[in-house]
């Protein structure tokens, strides 16, 4: 067996660690280690063909899917299925950690189009222009929707907390 030689790059200010890319668990899963160093935001989007799953190693994130907003902190986790809009967002000052799986494992390949390559000790620059230029541009070829706002919901939805 080979050693998995892991890359980081950077996606809407996360610094994402590809610890397993799909070539090495046959397409099954993508495995990634997340950093957000305090008040990032993906935009609102929906995967077509790929899940993602979250568990949390420290800190706090906002995830909202379908327009249910759950906190998750230390310990916990929450499954993002395929076809439903939502985002990730880190509202504090503060850094989290969390593991993502995506199943099967398109997400990784995206990753390195629409993010950029850092070293372990680098920082991501949230601010970076070319950043989003860079995810709006690599969505589409991914099955990646990019929503510029919550979709409209049927009469009877609701924001629960």
């Amino acid at each position: 067996m080979t050693q998995n030689t892991t890359k980081t790059f950077v996606v809407a200010g996360v610094a994402m660690k590809r610890l397993l890319s799909g070539a090495k668990t046959n397409g099954q899963f993508c495995l990634f280690e997340n950093r957000s160093d305090g008040n990032t935001r993906t935009p609102v989007h929906v995967h077509a063909e790929d899940d993602e799953t979250i568990y949390m190693i420290e800190g706090e994130l906002t995830a909202i899917i379908d327009r249910k907003m759950h906190t998750l902190t230390t310990g916990g986790s929450i499954f993002m299925p395929r076809g439903v809009p939502h985002q990730l967002m880190n509202n504090t000052d503060k850094t989290a950690r969390y593991v993502l799986v995506g199943t099967p494992s398109l997400f990784d390949t995206f990753v390195e189009h629409a993010g950029y390559e850092i070293g372990a000790d680098e920082k991501p620059d949230a601010s970076a222009e070319a950043d989003v230029a860079r995810l709006k541009a690599a969505a589409p070829q991914f099955g990646i929707t990019l929503l510029s706002d919550w979709p409209t919901q049927p009469e009877g939805g609701s924001n629960e907390a």
